[in-house]
């Protein structure tokens, strides 16, 4: 067994030991695993990361260990564990500085994450084409994405393919409750590198939330912003207020492109806001700026890319896309 092998076997092999501690006493276990990582983190990334884990982990009485306790008592352990290391070591920790050293050697632009958006085009680019992308950016070490996918994803076994294809990979796929049928589910029974973000403004989200629980799925809320009223709802806590019953582990904002730039920036400082001050058991994130900040973390560059259905890229500064 190489050097690789024997690191990843021996995180794993701590992070299960974690796993197993949180579900009897999740405030000592979390506040133990990130002084852990924290002392063993060895880039910056990393470590500004676990640091401000590390502060938000002092309060006793934060709603963010009930979101924990209720993660490691109903989702697959196997995905808690293999998801975590895809995210921390291989996308923050080993492939962050791989992109750094390809920016610096060669003067290019790779993020750390890439966003697909196949929504809504009858003539969205080939699903060969997808399988491209995360091939050409596996090549470079970028290790997690985000695909935005039809509400009947005609091409869901030629996902679980891919998703199977790169374990060692993150995949967020996100698609309306009418995506999730008994057949996609069954086939992705199992993965343990994807988590499920389901549209909260297609009907049926709840129901569509029970299911993914009861099968142990990782899952989180996501809504797309496209106007001051759905600003609206976001920010005065309505929408935070209804996913509470039903646990999800973060719910994502996403900045639509037509949005006044005013009401993107609000919810960009709401979202940053209440993830700071834990007010829910669930981890709000704006999916452009929060990425747009570990981007810059990871290669110190300002950028986000996001192809779109027909092929082209748009790119992210601060908290909205533009056409290149």
């Amino acid at each position: 067994m190489d050097q690789e092998n024997i690191t990843r076997e021996i995180i794993s092999g701590i992070v299960d030991l974690y796993i197993r501690e949180i579900s009897q006493d999740p405030n000592r276990a979390v506040r133990k695993l990130l002084d852990m990582a924290e002392r063993t983190s060895d880039g910056p990334t990393q470590k500004i990361c676990y640091q401000m884990m590390q502060q938000m982990a002092k309060d006793e009485r934060s709603p963010y260990y009930e979101m924990i306790h209720h993660l490691v008592t109903t989702a697959d352990p196997l995905t808690i564990r293999q998801f975590g290391i895809n995210l921390g070591r291989n996308a923050w920790t080993f492939g962050s500085g791989h992109i750094r050293r390809l920016i610096k050697e060669q003067s290019t632009s790779i993020p750390w994450a890439v966003i697909i958006d196949r929504r809504n085009d009858p003539e969205r680019i080939p699903f060969e084409d997808v399988k491209e992308i995360i091939r050409c950016g596996h090549d470079v070490d970028v290790f997690a994405y985000v695909l935005l996918v039809p509400d009947d994803p005609d091409e869901w076994a030629q996902y679980a393919e891919l998703f199977r294809a790169y374990g060692d990979c993150d995949f967020a796929v996100c698609a309306g409750a009418p995506a999730f049928k008994e057949e996609v589910l069954e086939q992705a029974a199992g993965m343990t590198n994807l988590m499920f973000l389901v549209n909260t403004d297609e009907p049926g989200w709840q129901d569509c939330f029970e299911k993914l629980e009861a099968r142990g799925f990782l899952y989180s809320a996501f809504r797309f912003v496209s106007d001051a009223e759905q600003a609206e709802d976001v920010i005065s806590g309505s929408w935070f207020d209804g996913l509470v019953p039903y646990h999800p582990l973060m719910a994502f904002t996403s900045a639509a492109d037509e949005l006044p730039e005013e009401c993107a920036r609000s919810l960009k400082v709401y979202m940053w806001n209440t993830r700071l001050e834990q007010v829910y058991p669930f981890l709000p994130v704006d999916m452009i700026s929060d990425f747009v900040i570990i981007n810059r973390l990871v290669t110190q560059k300002d950028t986000l890319y996001r192809i779109e259905a027909d092929g082209r890229v748009s790119v992210a500064e601060e908290f909205r896309f533009r056409r290149q």
